[in-house]
């Protein structure tokens, strides 16, 4: 009986095809540069994790080093300003804020007096002046003689027109025996034209 050769050339084991290599639908070279995609970001982002890490700890380290070196400057300034001189400018300091309150309080009457001189018609004459620092301000009495009413309603309406005198107000007039006429005044005076400071700076421009 003659022996049976195969005469076929096709393997028996199936050949793997490509079709079979997918999975899910996804192609293999997709899947290797996906891989790859995500490889180089992860490589990125560990790259920008240690630049980072290292640029603040880099910050920090300037930052001690900036702090170091500026109290340094401040104890060797300190060190240079002598505790004497210090104490010195301290109580010349104090004793010119104490002259600039005492001087910002304090009043002089030569200014009043002068606005009054040219204030003052002939006709009229003061004989009583009383100057008082209350709460209010300061209050300017004065008791005087006019000859004629109408003498004192001109110099009622020059101290009504200036600028210094607030709320003025005649009151208790009276005939004397020669016929004039005797009042008084009250008015709230402007700090202003008293005030020494300010008669320092007139003075002074």
């Amino acid at each position: 009986m003659e022996p049976k050769f195969q005469s076929s050339f096709i393997p028996k084991s199936p050949v793997v095809s490509g079709a079979s290599n997918l999975r899910a639908g996804i192609p293999v070279g997709r899947r290797v540069q996906e891989r790859s995609l995500m490889s180089f970001l992860a490589i990125v982002i560990f790259i920008l994790s240690v630049l980072t890490a290292l640029g603040v700890f880099g910050y920090k380290f300037y930052l001690k080093y900036s702090i170091g070196e500026m109290s340094a400057d401040l104890e060797e300034a300190r060190l240079a300003i002598q505790p004497e001189v210090i104490d010195e400018l301290t109580r010349l300091d104090n004793r010119i804020i104490s002259t600039k309150g005492l001087i910002s309080k304090h009043h002089i009457l030569t200014p009043l007096f002068k606005f009054l001189e040219v204030s003052t018609p002939k006709t009229v004459r003061f004989t009583d002046f009383q100057y008082t620092v209350t709460d209010k301000g300061i209050e300017l009495s004065m008791r005087g003689e006019a000859r004629g009413y109408a003498t004192l309603a001109l110099q009622a309406d020059i101290f009504n027109k200036s600028q210094y005198f607030q709320d003025s107000i005649f009151s208790n007039l009276s005939l004397n025996e020669k016929g004039d006429v005797i009042f008084s005044f009250t008015t709230m005076l402007d700090p202003n034209l008293v005030s020494y400071s300010r008669g320092i700076e007139t003075e002074l421009k």
